[in-house]
């Protein structure tokens, strides 16, 4: 058996004079050390220390991960700044330099310029601004609301029931001209449709949108609007066998449990997911309330009640998904819904007053100048009120019982009528959005302002229809362009492409016989 030499007793340890630091002397004494060898030993001596912090602190780092990870994953939302929010809000300096982020969707972003995407911290509940005016009375959709329609079919008026009655196009403010235009316009749609009935923003024809707003959905709405805004039907007309096919699309696309429409449902709270949803929720109510056919009814009404459920709970409005106490709604998508929502009333569909009463607190709180002039969201500056969103925040209010006299309604029609407001197709002033706001309103008011401003936007809008090319890869003939000029911020055309600008278009040309004015006699 071996046995080992008996250990040599380990020298005490010392206190060098330096550092402070305990050397053995049996390896050097600290004095004679080089500075390269005390430097090391110090390094070593510290590490252990660090070691025990750099492990404590992992650890404690892995189990918040952990602990985060396990969230609910419909709490996270991974977010594109320039792709699912509108870019025209955000600060000039940061475009063509947004990068992926994460946004926990509970919290939604209060910017420094007032627009979205251009987050600092979450934001505080907004209290609702005392309304300046009467209070919410939804307007007596009554009978014959879309008695007008079938005049952009040649007709004398159709549609809900009794009532139709009608007047020549040119006494509502058409022309033969505009209708030539939207006859074109409809054409070139008919020929986007896809075999199995839908239409796509992000391709298929020349000047698409981007394909970070893919929404099937969306672009079958759009284009089904348009058709019906003549009285084109999936059970007459020229164009019934493409609404059907449409129609068909559309309401195999619904999730039969919430009634969610969107097609995109991986991706929800993308921009596009709730435009998408209150659109096609609109060609259903339409579809149901121009042709009583009761194929629609529940498709339409399981559309409404997902509105309704992801309407904010006190605050009223909408936003890109399902919305909670955490997060503010945009008067944008908000807009859309309660269009949706009118439109329901039409039909048949029961909306409850608390939808409105909430709706007109969101309202309130984006409102300026007593209501005369509205912005984005509750958070934006005075300064970011537009004439597109005071013209969609004023036909808001019609649709919740202001009187046409009422002096903020007044006031905000003048605003937009000053020579600022004008329209022009030309570049950064063309906004077929905000004219699709403007022209509803007025057209309800009836009187000057709409015979004032609606003939000379009409007859640009028709002025710029594309009357040729045809050719294959080419077919852009009764399209507008949506970039040639390019548009205002907010019309969007440059995102979402050839078929969103060319709908806006013929929307701005149906509105005489669209709806019949909410004012009328």
């Amino acid at each position: 058996m071996i046995v080992p030499p008996a250990a040599k007793p380990r020298p005490k340890r010392v206190r060098g004079p330096d550092l402070g630091i305990d050397v053995d002397p049996r390896e050097s004494t600290w004095q004679q050390l080089t500075w390269q060898e005390k430097l090391r030993r110090v390094a070593f001596t510290l590490g252990t220390g660090v070691g025990i912090s750099v492990l404590l602190h992992a650890t404690v780092l892995i189990a918040l991960g952990l602990w985060i990870y396990q969230l609910p994953r419909e709490n996270v939302v991974d977010t594109y700044i320039a792709d699912w929010f509108d870019a025209s809000h955000l600060p000039a300096n940061t475009k063509g330099k947004r990068k992926p982020v994460g946004l926990p969707v509970n919290i939604t972003a209060v910017p420094s310029t007032g627009g979205p995407g251009s987050a600092k911290t979450p934001p505080k509940e907004v209290a609702p601004v005392a309304g300046p005016g009467p209070g919410v009375k939804p307007v007596n959709v009554g009978q014959g609301a879309f008695g007008n329609r079938g005049v952009g079919t040649g007709g004398k008026g159709s549609g809900n029931g009794a009532g139709g009655g009608g007047t020549g196009l040119e006494g509502l403010g058409g022309s033969n001209d505009s209708q030539r235009a939207v006859k074109a316009g409809l054409a070139w749609l008919a020929r986007q449709q896809n075999s199995d009935g839908k239409w796509e923003l992000h391709q298929g024809y020349p000047d698409p949108g981007f394909k970070v707003i893919r929404t099937d959905t969306g672009a079958t709405a759009l284009a089904l609007l348009a058709f019906l805004g003549t009285n084109a039907t999936h059970l007459e007309g020229e164009h019934a066998a493409v609404v059907r096919k449409g129609l068909k699309w559309l309401v195999d696309t619904q999730d039969p449990n919430t009634g969610d429409l969107h097609d995109q449902r991986q991706e929800e709270g993308r921009q596009p997911a709730f435009y998408a949803h209150a659109m096609a929720t609109l060609v259903l109510c339409e579809t149901l309330a121009l042709t009583d056919d009761e194929t629609y009814r529940v498709p339409a009404e399981k559309a409404v009640r997902y509105l309704l459920d992801s309407q904010h709970p006190d605050l009223g409005g909408w936003k890109y998904r399902p919305i909670s106490r955490q997060m503010n709604g945009d008067l944008s998508v908000t807009g859309w819904a309660l269009m949706a929502l009118h439109t329901a009333r039409i039909a048949g569909i029961n909306v409850g007053e608390g939808e409105f009463e909430r709706a007109s607190q969101f309202l309130d709180s984006v409102q300026e100048q007593r209501g005369a002039r509205y912005k984005y969201e509750p958070h934006d500056p005075p300064q970011r009120v537009t004439a597109a969103l005071t013209a969609e925040g004023l036909l808001c209010r019609q649709w919740m019982g202001w009187p046409k006299d009422h002096p903020p309604m007044v006031d905000g029609v003048q605003f937009l009528l000053t020579p600022e407001n004008r329209a022009e197709w030309s570049g950064g002033r063309r906004n077929v959005y905000g004219w699709y706001y403007t022209a509803q309103m007025l057209h309800n008011l009836g009187g000057e302002p709409w015979e004032t401003w609606y003939p000379p936007v009409r007859d640009l809008v028709v002025k710029n229809q594309l009357i040729g090319g045809g050719g294959k890869g080419n077919d852009v003939r009764g399209s507008w362009h949506p970039t040639q000029p390019p548009g205002a911020g907010e019309e969007y055309g440059d995102k979402a492409g050839r078929l969103y600008v060319t709908v806006m278009c013929l929307l701005i040309l149906e509105t005489p016989y669209r709806h019949k004015p909410l004012y009328a006699e």
